[in-house]
């Protein structure tokens, strides 16, 4: 019996207008370098103000996520190894038409990290097998 998930919410259907400067946005492919774990992912991008807009997919587009300014569900990332938060979880706007940005917290109220889900899954294994 295969676990089936909630369906995903749609990627945005066209590029979105930069949010400084208002000019439409242009989509590009992450490098297959990238390690972020990014790597080949569809983005826009204002060009003049050299501003990452949103992903143009589906990963983290759960709907079950808080919806963002704009009343659509939210965007579920990871952010980069040399941020605030290495490897912190937040929302942003799926769409990437507004400035929506909530990091995801635990329940000590701290943000979570790629690390602190990695060690729950662990542990959930665990428990599982040793039924």
């Amino acid at each position: 019996m295969a676990l089936v998930g909630p369906l995903l919410a749609p990627a945005p259907e066209a590029g979105p207008d930069c949010m400084r400067c208002g000019r439409p946005s242009t989509e590009f492919t992450t490098r297959i370098s990238n390690r972020n774990g990014n790597a080949g992912r569809p983005y826009f991008k204002c060009v003049p103000c050299d501003k990452f807009l949103v992903f143009n997919d589906t990963r983290g587009n759960d709907p079950r996520n808080p919806d963002c300014y704009c009343g659509c569900s939210s965007k579920r990332q990871v952010a980069g190894r040399e941020r605030r938060v290495p490897r912190g979880l937040h929302y942003v706007c799926r769409l990437g038409e507004c400035r929506f940005y909530a990091p995801v917290r635990g329940s000590a109220g701290q943000q979570m990290t790629l690390e602190d889900v990695e060690e729950e899954l662990i542990n959930l294994l665990i428990r599982f097998f040793a039924i």
